[in-house]
């Protein structure tokens, strides 16, 4: 639609063919582009401060068996990120542990779908051995003996998002697996 003005202000500049002054059109043309402008610059301010404050915010991390404090920015792929309850979901992760028995959690998604109610997320399982070797029914086991060349299938019910919430589970934790554009 803009494109659409813009083009008559451009012809209305020939004075050859248009009876009346230009301003009339680049006025109010101008204005518009310079107020959509403005809304893009102050969306894209309060989107940088946002990001700014969601990076800068404290995450634990799991090394060498140690807890320790870092910034959400400085979580690599392959990081275990420890959440508690009600902590925000700092990257994308796969979930490898639970506070649960059962090995679940329950995380909000409302910030991603708008949906308010919780949804089950569930740990890696793998069952014991057995003697059929051409079968296998676990997603991925993260203990020896590891199978080389076998593909170990995730599905969305063993992530947590990022910008979810962990909700009615003590704790729960996952390793990293996107973080920002620099991991693709």
């Amino acid at each position: 639609m803009n494109q659409y003005f813009l083009l008559i202000a451009c012809l209305q500049l020939w004075s050859l063919i248009t009876p009346v002054n230009p301003a009339s059109t680049w006025g109010p043309l101008i204005f518009i582009f310079s107020v959509s402008a403005t809304k893009e610059a102050w969306d894209d301010y309060n989107r940088y401060l946002s990001d700014k404050k969601a990076n800068e915010k404290e995450v634990w991390v799991v090394k060498h068996g140690n807890r320790k404090h870092i910034q959400a920015q400085d979580i690599h792929v392959g990081n275990i990120v420890w959440l508690r309850e009600n902590d925000e979901v700092p990257c994308d992760l796969v979930l490898i542990g639970t506070s649960e028995s059962q090995g679940i959690c329950y995380v909000e998604t409302s910030a991603l779908d708008g949906e308010t109610d919780l949804k089950t997320r569930g740990i890696i399982e793998c069952p014991n051995p057995d003697k059929d070797i051409r079968q296998f029914d676990a997603n991925l086991r993260l203990f020896p003996p590891f199978i080389d060349n076998d593909l170990c299938p995730l599905s969305i019910s063993n992530t947590l998002l990022q910008s979810c919430y962990l909700r009615n589970t003590e704790w729960a934790c996952g390793i990293s697996v996107y973080t920002e554009l620099k991991e693709i």
